[in-house]
């Protein structure tokens, strides 16, 4: 079998031999084209490839734009860079006429001003007042600062009306204007009703108001308010409001009663507990009427007087204080030595003064 083997090794070598020859030339030959032609690119791919250690990155190779793309590139970032300016540059371009227009505008008005201010077409020609008693004309025009012949925007309501209500005789104003030239005016006067004497003498309006010191030009010829701390009134405002308005609410009542008249009250006075006291008639009666409501108090002081004035007797004091029994009247008659006390029925609604 050995032998068998060799003979066929043999028998092919020579052929072999030819083969191996043939695969040498095929191998010489495509090494000769891949000399002479260029080497295909390796494909990469699902290749990785480790980077040196120490060599940088190649930058990849930008590709150059023709003159058209960059022409058009240009045309691009200055169209965007118009758009984000027009915004300001419109918003600037408003202010601009806004400031214009504001300017313009205040010139104009100073113009017209100055016309109106000095043209005798606004002149004041005509100036109306109403509800002046006590003051004259001229001085609640000149506290007013209005006059004939000046110019109708010298003055304007707002401030004449704030100098009238600035004087202590006048309560309330009401100032209009009409152009081209008149004023009218309508005036409240305090109406003082009593003299409060408190270290010096006040006047006291119908509403329960201190409004001005006594001076030469006014009033004396009313009730006086005494018996009051000066301290106490300053200090306390609800004393203080509380005193006047029932000193006020009083000298009413005894109007309406009918009583004025007859006996006008010279003083009132306000005790120690606050109550209130008068001093009625010429010939003065006392009469302690404590506190308030009076209008009852006041009848029955009627119905008093009225039965002493028929029986031709004067009362030297009248008590109508007493809060147990308030139809109870304590008298006493002049020169006569005892009290006398009264219980009068019940007067009828006094006349109308």
């Amino acid at each position: 079998m050995t032998e068998k083997n060799a003979k066929t090794r043999r028998k092919a070598s020579p052929d072999a031999a030819g083969a191996k020859a043939e695969k040498n030339a095929r191998s010489r030959r495509a090494s000769a084209r891949r000399k002479t032609s260029p080497e295909a690119p390796k494909s990469s791919r699902n290749r990785r490839v480790r980077p040196k250690p120490g060599a940088e990155p190649e930058a990849p190779v930008v590709p150059k734009r023709s003159l058209r793309e960059r022409l058009r590139g240009g045309a691009a970032a200055a169209s965007g860079w118009t758009k984000r300016l027009r915004g300001p540059a419109e918003m600037a371009l408003r202010g601009l006429v806004v400031i214009a227009v504001g300017v313009g505008a205040v010139a104009l008005g100073r113009l017209v001003e100055r016309h109106v201010r000095t043209s005798p077409a606004f002149a004041v020609t005509d100036i109306g007042l109403e509800g002046h008693v006590r003051l004259g004309r001229e001085e609640v025009l000149g506290v007013a600062g209005l006059g004939e012949g000046q110019n109708v925007f010298d003055v304007s309501p707002e401030e004449a009306q704030a100098a009238l209500e600035s004087h202590p005789w006048i309560a309330e104003a009401e100032v209009r204007r009409r152009l081209p030239g008149s004023y009218t005016l309508q005036i409240r006067e305090r109406q003082a009703v009593a003299l409060l004497a408190v270290g010096e003498v006040f006047l006291v309006s119908e509403d329960g108001a201190v409004f001005k010191r006594v001076s030469a030009d006014d009033p004396v010829d009313l009730p006086v308010i005494t018996g009051v701390d000066r301290e106490r009134f300053t200090r306390d405002r609800a004393f203080r409001t509380s005193v006047l308005l029932e000193a006020v609410a009083l000298l009413s009542d005894y109007r309406g009663a009918g009583l004025w008249r007859r006996e006008p009250i010279e003083e009132l006075h306000v005790e120690r507990d606050d109550g209130l006291s008068l001093y009625a008639g010429a010939d003065p009666t006392y009469v302690r009427l404590g506190h308030g409501p009076f209008r009852q108090k006041l009848r029955r002081l009627r119905t008093v007087l009225d039965e002493l004035g028929e029986r031709g007797a004067r009362a030297a004091y009248v008590y109508l204080d007493n809060e147990r029994r308030p139809d109870r009247v304590t008298v006493r008659i002049r020169d006569d030595a005892e009290s006398t006390e009264a219980t009068p029925e019940a007067s009828p609604e006094p006349p109308a003064t």
